[in-house]
């Protein structure tokens, strides 16, 4: 058996160097990858050819310094494989030149992900390596990528020779943000995701992964500081024109590009304490990213686009469509807490071509005007917020030169302006067919204009009040005056003149329509000159199960009327002294004063819907609504509790003598009368 034993030595000796030599010569090989999600998930990646690699072999301190040696070079073949054959036993960096990764003129990819051994920025601003294949977001630093040398390249990774040297794999997106630098030429930036979506066709939605930590930037709120990132842009950014590219200020996690950092929790307007009901009305999310802009225009959309989660302010206008586009979740004029700018801008956005959706949209501090839409485009907006927009003489909240726009469930409060203008002033643009719905329109200089010309909007179901000169006013005309325009079931209170204004001859600017005894409508009037209904009997009935009150009067044949329910507010007010004002302050520029409203009372005041009819043949109609009405409880504090409220019935508590009705008329067509007279309950 010795021979036997002495040869399989020998056969084991002659091995060893063959194994020796094939460790000595294994390769490096890897992918790299385009990843168009910016997720660092490898189910979405697609293969890049073309991708200039570089091999580093490392000095002996495992660091990228000036004694690493390169000692090759390679690009990635179409299936966005690299392999360096033939490499002794040592460590060796890998480095990737982000400017081959599909260049194209202008664009520039950024770093998702990375294999085990990748430096990764962390928001300490330290590179640290990635123990295991994953998220590698930005590269080593948060700078930009020059990979002319090891010393100043991004995108690296430490191969040991203890390791495998297979699936050495990278993956880079055009739609990742990590910078909250601007310039030129910035890797990660905003600018530079613009420049990528307008070069690389289709879609491109922003991931933006910030890099470095968000400062603070309030006072701490309960000892919690307020925290976002500002991305203070040098000159305007180059117009979209590339369609379906999405600016997102969503801020992802550096560790995990798909989760959500929310440094800057809740919305605005939200109390410390949530109640259940406090969330019926969904509020805007407090965003994450402050954008502020030097130059004329903030974000122009010339292809379809969308605009979410961002604030911004500082550009004369602050997004400009150009055709369909989507915002949500936007300030602008404000910043990410809702404080408004230093500096107010002119609008805030303005729509030229298509459909734009707009829901929870914040537009704040524009001299001219909130929002206007060019009579080639259309506004469909919900949840809308527009306040301190326009000038006393001219512009507003919302100016809608369209035809079919519609705003919903909005606020639109606080304009020097007028609330909403339908249609210019001047009548060279009316505005058609557009819907106002479901909204407050409150302490503006006017509530909603309608200028000539313009004809079927539709003005429904809105609370209208606290409006220095009107709830809703006609725009004085020379030549076609607004018609076909429907006020419907609205609640009107304490407007400055006569809830709505058509008849612009009236020589007293408060007097309610008093109606007319025929059915002649006023020649070249808003409206069609239709006449305000006339109220003859006012009757309430009491028995052991409700109140309730009948309402009669006289419209034209087929008229629809709708009844309102007003206050004898003076003599509400001598029986409760201590009643609280529904509004305390006085503003400059007012036809009337509280005190002289309170006086002139029931001229003017609260007209809250209560329900409509039909005038019959011979022009008489008759309606029956209940009549909520308070009762003592013995309680005083429960009592007072219950005569406190505001809102769609404000002042139940008035007995029905204290109680007065008006009513409008509306046509087949929607032209829409002035409100009547009010008579109290007789």
């Amino acid at each position: 058996m010795a021979p036997v034993v002495k040869w399989a030595a020998a056969v084991c000796a002659a091995a060893i160097p063959l194994f020796a030599a094939a460790q000595e010569a294994r390769g490096i090989s890897g992918s790299v990858y385009d990843d168009p999600a910016a997720l660092a998930v490898r189910q979405n990646f697609v293969p890049v050819g073309g991708v200039t690699v570089k091999l580093y072999r490392d000095g002996g301190d495992r660091t990228p310094s000036a004694d690493d040696i390169i000692v090759a070079t390679t690009t990635t073949t179409a299936s966005g494989a690299y392999t360096f054959p033939q490499t002794r036993s040592a460590d060796y960096w890998v480095a990737i030149d982000s400017r081959t990764v599909r260049p194209r003129t202008d664009t520039w990819a950024e770093q998702t992900f990375g294999p085990a051994g990748s430096l990764c920025v962390r928001h300490d601003g330290t590179a640290q390596p990635n123990y295991f294949e994953g998220a590698c977001v930005g590269g080593k630093t948060s700078g930009s990528d020059d990979a002319s040398s090891l010393a100043t390249s991004e995108h690296i990774a430490l191969v040991s020779a203890s390791e495998s040297r297979a699936n050495v794999d990278f993956a880079f997106s055009f739609n990742a943000v990590t910078s909250v630098a601007d310039g030129d030429r910035v890797q990660g930036s905003l600018r530079q995701f613009v420049r990528n979506a307008n070069a690389i066709n289709g879609a491109n939605h922003m991931r933006f992964v910030p890099v470095t930590p968000a400062p603070e930037q309030r006072d701490p709120i309960m000892g919690v500081p307020t925290r976002w990132w500002v991305i203070a842009l040098g000159s305007p950014l180059p117009e979209l024109t590339d369609e379906g590219t999405l600016i997102d200020g969503t801020a992802h996690h550096l560790l995990s590009p798909a989760s959500v950092t929310n440094i800057h929790p809740g919305r605005l307007g939200e109390a410390p304490t949530i109640q259940p009901q406090d969330r019926t009305a969904p509020l805007i999310e407090k965003v994450e990213l402050e954008v502020t802009v030097a130059g004329g225009d903030g974000i122009v959309c010339a292809a379809r686009c969308a605009v979410r989660a961002l604030a911004m302010h500082g550009a004369a206008t602050g997004v400009i469509a150009r055709g369909d586009a989507r915002i949500e979740h936007v300030m602008i004029g404000a910043s990410p807490d809702g404080v408004p700018a230093p500096v107010g801008s002119n609008i805030g956005v303005q729509l030229e071509k298509g459909v734009t959706t707009a829901q929870h949209l914040l537009v704040t501090m524009q001299s001219r005007a909130g929002i206007i839409v060019a009579p080639g485009a259309r506004l469909d907006g919900e949840r809308l917020d527009v306040n301190r927009c326009g000038e006393p003489q001219s512009g507003g909240g919302i100016v809608l030169l369209s035809d079919g726009s519609s705003i919903k469930s909005s606020i639109i409060s606080a304009n020097p302006g007028a609330g909403i203008i339908l249609g210019s002033l001047d009548g060279a643009t009316p505005a058609h067919a557009n819907t106002i719905d479901g909204s407050t329109i409150s302490s503006n200089q006017a509530g909603v204009i309608l200028g000539a010309g313009s004809s079927r909007n539709s003005i429904t179901r809105n609370d209208i009040m606290w409006n220095r000169v009107g709830g809703v006013t006609s725009a004085p005309f020379d030549t076609t005056p607004p018609r076909e325009n429907r006020v419907s079931a609205n609640r009107f209170d304490e407007n400055g003149l006569r809830p709505i204004i058509l008849d612009l001859a009236t020589q007293n600017p408060n007097e309610l329509s008093r109606g007319a005894e025929s059915c002649d409508r006023i020649a070249n009037a808003p409206n069609n000159g239709i006449a305000a209904p006339r109220l003859t009997d006012v009757r309430v009935q009491t028995d052991a199960s409700a109140t309730r009150v009948t309402v009669r009067g006289r419209a034209c044949p087929g008229q629809i009327v709708e009844i309102y329910q007003s206050y004898v507010t003076s003599g509400i007010r001598d029986k409760q002294p201590d009643l609280p004002r529904i509004r305390g302050e006085k503003i400059e520029g007012e036809t009337l004063t509280n005190q002289q409203r309170e006086m002139m009372l029931p001229s003017v005041g609260e007209f809250n819907y209560l329900g409509a009819t039909n005038a019959a043949a011979d022009g008489t109609f008759e309606a029956t609504f209940p009549l909520p009405v308070v009762k003592s409880t013995g309680d005083p504090s429960r009592d007072l509790e219950e005569t406190n409220i505001w809102a769609s019935e404000v002042l139940r508590a008035a007995s029905p003598s204290d109680r007065a009705f008006s009513a409008i008329a509306i046509d087949a067509s929607g032209n829409t009368s002035e409100m009547s007279v009010r008579r109290q309950v007789d």
